[in-house]
Parts: structure tokens; C-alpha cells; sequence
């Protein structure tokens, strides 16, 4: 099918305002995509916080850098 005027061609009743695939879901994606924003920083904000507490527990001393030992 060639569209050679996209007033008529959007006006007509088969295509009735849709312009692309997935029309009225972008409140669900946005939505979705907000859920699993939030849950990102909650899981590294954890993980995080795990890290640092397992490196408290060791106690390292002022000058445990100048060992230049990586913990990974």
C-alpha cells in the first residue's frame, strides 16, 4: 500500500490515528521502566552497603593501603 497523502491516509478509518505499532502503552513502559529504575538503585544501593560492611568488619589500619592488596 503507497501513501501518497498522509492527511487522508491517517484520517481513514482502517488506520483510525495509529501512527506506529503499540499505541496507548507507553504509560505501561514508562511505568515498567520506572518499577525497574527503582529496583536497580535498591539492589546496588544494597549490595553496596554489604560490601562496605564486610570491609568494616575487617578493621583495616591506617596504612593498609600501603599494601597495595586488592580485595576484588
Amino acid at each position: 500500500m503507497a501513501v501518497t497523502n498522509w492527511v487522508d491516509h491517517l484520517s481513514a478509518k482502517e488506520v483510525a490515528g495509529a501512527v506506529y505499532p503499540g499505541v496507548g502503552t507507553e504509560g505501561v513502559l514508562v511505568l515498567i521502566a520506572f518499577v525497574i529504575w527503582i529496583g536497580w538503585h535498591v539492589i546496588s544501593a544494597k549490595q553496596e552497603s554489604d560490601k562496605l560492611s564486610k570491609l568494616a568488619k575487617r578493621r583495616p589500619g591506617s596504612n593498609a593501603w600501603k599494601n597495595n592488596v586488592t580485595d576484588g
